[in-house]
């Protein structure tokens, strides 16, 4: 009976973060596609199809970063410049190139999200925009594992399995990594390894340079339609970031 008991409750939270996941890739697509770039970088592209869904006029300087060689080939195919390198480290591409740079949860793999995001502001256009999305470390879902004495959910994903959390998706299931482990873009692929929060977020982009909006949605483990009542009034307790941050104009 608790074993049944539990798989019903999983089955719930897993419909309830489909819906959040898809509501914050929403989001960040529309939002990058209203900014109509002529130059744009997204870090962290797959097989490049993700934007294509919401961009009327594809960019006319279309960049990406993708590690795995399949989805890179699939990236290329598509018109992108896509580029293999470690995102911990320096980005090869000059001051002021792009008009957008986004990236879709991949800051929470990093270990340097400092540099990750002087480097966002060094490649950005005076003006330009970055839309990056990740995951919420103090989110409700987090704090209720923390309060437990289990690992958070979004820092499950560890050395090739999800470990700490007997109330996760994929507890004790094996990761196969997408990347050998010497591979030069691998630290940037081996799980979860560094969360922000809402305000850690913020004040980071800020100390920078950016001018930013930061905010979180999908309050887990809350089915998605309670979730939207409350977002507004249980602030930065979303599972999900949505970063939004613009470089000034000087």
């Amino acid at each position: 009976m608790a074993n049944f008991i539990l798989n019903g409750l999983q089955a719930a939270v897993a419909r309830s973060r489909h819906a959040g996941i898809n509501r914050c890739n929403d989001w960040a697509g529309q939002r990058a596609a209203e900014l109509k770039p002529e130059t744009l970088l997204d870090v962290g592209c797959g097989d490049g199809s993700m934007l294509f869904h919401y961009f009327k006029t594809v960019p006319r300087e279309f960049y990406g970063v993708e590690g795995v060689p399949e989805l890179q080939a699939q990236a290329a195919a598509r018109g992108i410049k896509v580029a293999c390198y470690d995102l911990n480290g320096r980005w090869p591409y000059e001051d002021d190139k792009f008009d957008v740079v986004f990236s879709n949860q991949v800051i929470e793999h990093l270990h340097n999200a400092r540099l990750f995001f002087t480097e966002t502001y060094r490649v950005l256009k005076p003006g330009g925009t970055a839309i990056i999305t990740s995951e919420n470390l103090c989110s409700l879902l987090n704090c209720l594992a923390l309060c437990l004495g289990y690992t958070p959910f979004s820092l499950m994903q560890i050395c090739g399995r999800y470990l700490g959390n007997p109330l996760g998706l994929h507890y004790n299931e094996k990761h196969e990594e997408s990347l050998p482990m010497d591979h030069p873009a691998f630290s940037g692929a081996c799980g979860h390894v560094r969360v922000l929060t809402v305000r850690q977020a913020r004040e980071l982009l800020e100390f920078i340079g950016f001018e930013a909006e930061v905010r979180s949605i999908s309050i887990l483990p809350l089915p998605d339609g309670v979730s939207r009542l409350l977002e507004g009034v249980v602030k930065n307790r979303g599972h999900y970031l949505m970063i939004q941050a613009r470089k000034p104009i000087k």
